[in-house]
């Protein structure tokens, strides 16, 4: 079967008036279909490959730092009366935290200390905890969060300190 393409035949082509070409017409819709599918399937595939990159770079960045967490020693040897709220205050001055704590709130015999911390780096967070464990400050529980900052990520923690025995 020859397929003549004159220009002057095209009228009676896409009414359908020769043979085979209203299946034409349907292979070429087929196949356009086809394509698109493919094109689409193909930017969906793409998106959940980034996606998942993202996620396994962010679970083995938690994971690095819940092993550097489990490594710190917290037993540090506790050397006479410790005043929580005076450590911390020493600490967030050290590092440089200034307005990002929030809040503050010691108990009436200064052993314990609520802190809430705001859009910390990760590295700033685990200062804070390390220089807290090495005066003799645990941290007794904590809530972090992680908020999204353009390629970063901000972590608002909220912490109970205390004492170490």
């Amino acid at each position: 079967m020859a397929i003549n393409f004159d220009v002057g035949k095209v009228r009676s082509i896409t009414s359908g008036e020769v043979n085979g070409s209203v299946r034409m017409f349907i292979l070429v819709i087929c196949a356009c279909v086809a394509w698109g599918g493919a094109i689409w399937f193909s930017g969906r595939a793409k998106s959940a490959m980034s996606s998942l990159s993202l996620q396994q770079s962010r679970y083995y960045s938690l994971s690095q730092l819940a092993a550097e967490y489990k490594g710190m020693s917290t037993s540090a040897p506790v050397t006479g009366n410790i005043d929580v709220m005076t450590v911390f205050t020493q600490v967030s001055a050290r590092i440089g935290l200034g307005t990002r704590v929030t809040r503050i709130t010691p108990t009436p015999d200064g052993k314990r200390c609520s802190v809430e911390m705001a859009r910390l780096y990760a590295e700033e967070a685990t200062d804070v905890i390390r220089e807290l464990a090495a005066r003799g400050v645990r941290v007794s529980s904590a809530e972090i969060r992680a908020l999204p900052a353009g390629e970063e990520r901000l972590f608002t923690m909220t912490a109970f300190f205390e004492a170490g025995s």
